[in-house]
């Protein structure tokens, strides 16, 4: 009996504060990457244009993380000779550590082509800027 009270007491807060219970439950966010390169990144080199991605995984969104607003993170991935990524920080945060870690764990796994300049394939440093866009869900009927 405890838990239907404080579903009760949640739902009346709810309505109060004039949110309906669709309202306060979100979906899965949905998730946008973008893959960069900014001047400086390559100190050797200067790349024309960004590895095209040949692998990639979608972000898995904590189950607990209720987003209420648009949060990004921005990532340095590190890629070998062969366009797999060997290493990733997190360049800016989005300030929820689950987040940091839903992307900072697919783009770890992703894969791009070899960078290949003169001849030669290269180590080289993209950045992706990952963000997590809250979804209205459908009150079901």
């Amino acid at each position: 009996m405890p838990r239907l009270s404080i579903a009760l007491a949640l739902h009346l807060a709810l309505m109060l504060l004039g949110a309906t219970p669709a309202m306060a439950m979100a979906a899965d966010p949905q998730v946008s990457t973008e893959v960069f390169v900014e001047r400086g990144d390559n100190s050797t080199f200067e790349l024309q244009q960004v590895p095209a991605v040949v692998y990639s995984t979608a972000p898995a969104t904590p189950p607990d993380t209720l987003l209420q607003v648009p949060m990004e993170v921005l990532l340095v991935a590190q890629l070998d000779e062969l366009g797999h990524v060997s290493n990733v920080m997190v360049a800016r945060s989005s300030g929820l550590r689950e987040i940091d870690r839903a992307a900072f764990t697919a783009v770890d796994r992703w894969r791009f082509e070899p960078i290949v300049v003169e001849g030669v394939a290269r180590h080289a440093r993209v950045r992706v800027r990952v963000t997590f866009v809250p979804t209205a869900k459908a009150a079901s009927g």
